[in-house]
């Protein structure tokens, strides 16, 4: 099963949010901790997803896979 993925990275001065496949970001924030809490937030609403998170230099700094069981209970978990 292909899980959507929800991308954190730098677009000039600003932090975008992007779905992986698509070339257009959802939304666009200054401070990453904003970006980073939408992203969540869009994982959330689906059913199962992963949010990625780049530093200042491209790279993954932050991995976290979102489920949601059956009783609807989420469930975060940090990937290495």
């Amino acid at each position: 099963m292909d899980m959507p993925c929800v991308r954190v990275r730098r677009t000039g001065e600003r932090w975008g949010v992007t779905q992986k496949g698509t070339d257009w970001f959802l939304a666009e924030f200054t401070v990453w901790q904003d970006a980073i809490d939408y992203a969540r937030g869009v994982a959330v609403t689906a059913e199962n997803a992963i949010v990625e998170g780049e530093d200042f230099q491209g790279r993954v700094a932050l991995r976290q896979m979102f489920s949601r069981d059956a009783k609807g209970i989420v469930r975060v978990s940090s990937l290495g």
